[in-house]
């Protein structure tokens, strides 16, 4: 709470966290994949990467990453690892969780480079997330809201110092499009972390827990009541945000030449969030352009890599 509340009382404009109108799938991963395929990109979904392709580069001397091996297909019981499909690539941008990327990488890279060996060291903890549909307007400060057509309360990600969950949102101000329900309220989202108090409690006893803290962060709510609830329970999730553990978190550009990693808990300004990987997404990027301009620039390279035209046979991949 202490990072987050620090970046806001800096930057000012941080503050206002606007929330997509509608579910995720339709409106952030949809346009993202109409974006990839309409440039040439392939996306194998579902598939999963089961280990990094590796080997000397003649040229350079150097280790490098030449492909992956994925499940062969998404019908696959996620068991059999037997068969698997090799994609091969120039360049990887690994964006995956914690557990993810310790199970990619070669202990002989732990071996060789400590910042692959820090990453090992990296710790998770299990999240909780517990949705809660009321019959009136939790986040509205009003005693006694009515329902007047159309959604009342805080229009932000909210967080607070107070709660088990350290941060919630009311999807039915924040995202009306698929979470307004006409004649009910509100439904808040609260994601309890650390949440290793919570995993063994059965779902009915989570949510109580957390309908009373919601009572008690807005006691204008105290009347209202929970028609429906869902409770999400993830083992691994977010890394574990100890003392001393900040300096394990990697940077996006790995000693590998030509891999690159993405994910909320490589090193950026933000939290361990959804926000936090788009801001890792970005440095990543960044760093890839930087490299490729200075093999570009590099007289000695004398076959550089050209950018591939979106009508060019070798799709980018993701998986």
């Amino acid at each position: 709470m202490l990072t987050i509340f620090q970046l806001f009382a800096v930057r000012t404009e941080a503050s206002q966290l606007r929330l997509l109108i509608g579910a995720p799938g339709e409106y952030m991963l949809k346009p993202m994949v109409e974006y990839i395929e309409a440039r040439g990109g392939r996306l194998h979904l579902r598939r999963g990467v089961r280990a990094l392709a590796c080997r000397i580069d003649e040229n350079s001397g150097q280790e490098r990453v030449f492909g992956v091996h994925i499940r062969q297909s998404a019908s696959m019981p996620l068991g059999d690892e037997s068969t698997t499909t090799f994609v091969p690539a120039d360049l990887v941008v690994a964006a995956v969780d914690v557990p993810g990327i310790q199970r990619l990488i070669p202990e002989t890279w732990c071996e060789q480079h400590p910042y692959f060996a820090n990453i090992m060291r990296l710790e998770t903890v299990p999240v909780i997330t517990v949705q809660l549909r009321f019959d009136g307007w939790v986040t509205e400060l009003a005693d006694g809201a009515p329902h007047t057509g159309q959604a009342r309360g805080l229009d932000n990600l909210l967080y607070s110092a107070d709660a088990d969950f350290s941060c919630f949102a009311d999807l039915a101000v924040t995202s009306p499009v698929d979470y307004y329900r006409p004649g009910q309220g509100s439904l808040l989202q609260c994601v309890i972390t650390p949440a290793e108090p919570y995993l063994r409690l059965v779902d009915a006893e989570i949510v109580g827990r957390t309908c009373a803290q919601v009572y008690e962060l807005f006691p204008s709510a105290r009347n209202l009541r929970c028609i429906w609830s869902n409770v999400v329970k993830l083992g691994q999730s977010l890394y574990r945000e100890k003392p001393g553990a900040d300096r394990f978190r990697p940077s996006q550009r790995s000693p590998i030449g030509n891999l690159y990693l993405a994910g909320s808990y490589t090193q950026q300004d933000y939290i361990d969030s959804q926000e936090g990987a788009v801001r890792s997404g970005r440095l990543a990027a960044l760093a890839i352009v930087e490299d490729l301009l200075d093999l570009l620039s590099d007289p000695s390279v004398k076959h550089p890599i050209e950018p591939a035209p979106p009508s060019s046979a070798s799709a980018r991949e993701f998986i």
